[in-house]
């Protein structure tokens, strides 16, 4: 006997993942998820975040503009030369050094290339936190005089006209001083350049102490340089133009300013050596002037170049005994006359505002970037 089994399909019985499990794994999914962002973000940061301009600080700058050019309008006009630089850099007008230090005071700059000795004395004395970190240059002044005069003793029963309370007023003075000229000559203040410059050219004033326009009108009038603000400082009065920066800069970002200053000396380095008139026309823009007038005015000009950096700043740290401190020890004697400073600092003091180890590793090519 057969008999017929019917058959009916088996239903399959869902086994449900404990809670737990569930939990567990959608914590992984999370976790992976985040690692996974998490990462992103770090390569992220690391490509793409030095690059950012948003992230690099703000790097203000005083420069003087005109027919001479200086290494920083060779940095401006030099896009891989100023990307040496982790800063986003600006730049404004240098009008004068007392301005620039005010504005170095108050925050608005970092950094002023190009001032001379009694602001940055004033400023040392004052206790402002300004720190010179390299040599720029000389003045350019010349002391233009008659044919007449050849010798300094006939200055005797003369006037000279000066820029007053500047850098020039105090390499005259002190180059009076040296020939035994002091009261023998009539010192006569002028409120600029030109305007002594032109004096001289009417004969209200037997000479004057300028450079630039003035100087070239006394020369094609027929007076000669007796003596220069480079030959003066070498007599032992050297008045000298400096990059200073902000002490709080300096404490609070030397890589940044140990960059500036390795910039600045290449930037010196292009504007002197064999490829200069192309380096210095290109800088026509930042200097607002054209090229061809920047190659003539700038070439010759007494910049410090980066051999005789150390012999005027200094071969030490904070050398007391250095010949930028002995300078700046004169400019205070002859500041505390009109009242500018109620004392001299000790060279201490102002060896203090001295920091060469900037230039020292830009000379030796220890640049960071």
């Amino acid at each position: 006997m057969s008999t017929s089994a019917k058959t009916t399909p088996q239903t399959k019985t869902k086994i449900k993942t404990p809670v737990y499990q569930r939990r567990r794994r959608q914590v992984y999914v999370t976790s992976a998820v985040v690692l996974v962002l998490a990462i992103a973000a770090v390569i992220w940061a690391v490509t793409s975040g030095s690059s950012n301009p948003a992230a690099l600080p703000s790097f203000t700058i005083s420069v003087s503009q005109g027919s001479v050019a200086s290494p920083d309008s060779i940095i401006e006009s030099q896009t891989s030369l100023a990307k040496l630089i982790p800063a986003q850099l600006h730049y404004v007008p240098f009008e004068a050094g007392v301005t620039a230090i005010a504005e170095l005071k108050s925050g608005a700059v970092q950094a002023i290339s190009g001032v001379g000795n009694p602001p940055t004395t004033e400023a040392i004395g004052e206790g402002i936190g300004v720190t010179v970190v390299m040599g720029w240059g000389f003045d350019d002044d010349q002391l233009l005089v008659p044919s007449s005069i050849t010798e300094p003793a006939q200055l005797a029963g003369k006037s000279v006209g000066v820029l007053v309370g500047s850098s020039e007023d105090y390499e005259l003075l002190g180059y009076l001083a040296l020939e035994h000229l002091t009261g023998k000559v009539k010192v006569v203040p002028f409120a600029d350049e030109n305007a002594a410059g032109a004096a001289a050219v009417s004969g209200a004033i037997d000479s004057a102490y300028v450079y630039g326009v003035p100087a070239a009108e006394l020369v094609e009038k027929g007076y000669h340089p007796l003596v220069n603000a480079e030959q003066i400082a070498k007599l032992g009065i050297p008045g000298l133009d400096v990059i200073a920066v902000a002490t709080s800069a300096v404490n609070r970002d030397p890589t940044l300013v140990q960059d500036y200053v390795c910039a600045e000396l290449q930037g010196s380095r292009d504007m002197t050596g064999p490829q200069a008139a192309r380096y210095l026309a290109a800088s026509s823009a930042a200097q607002g002037v054209p090229g061809s007038q920047i190659v003539a005015a700038t070439k010759g000009y007494p910049f410090i170049p980066p051999g005789q950096q150390l012999f005027w700043l200094g071969s030490t740290l904070h050398d007391p005994t250095s010949r930028i401190v002995q300078a700046y020890q004169q400019t205070a004697q002859f500041l505390v006359s009109p009242g500018r400073l109620t004392s001299v600092p000790s060279a201490a003091q102002i060896a203090a505002h001295i920091d060469i180890t900037f230039v020292q590793k830009a000379l030796a090519g220890d640049c960071p970037s």
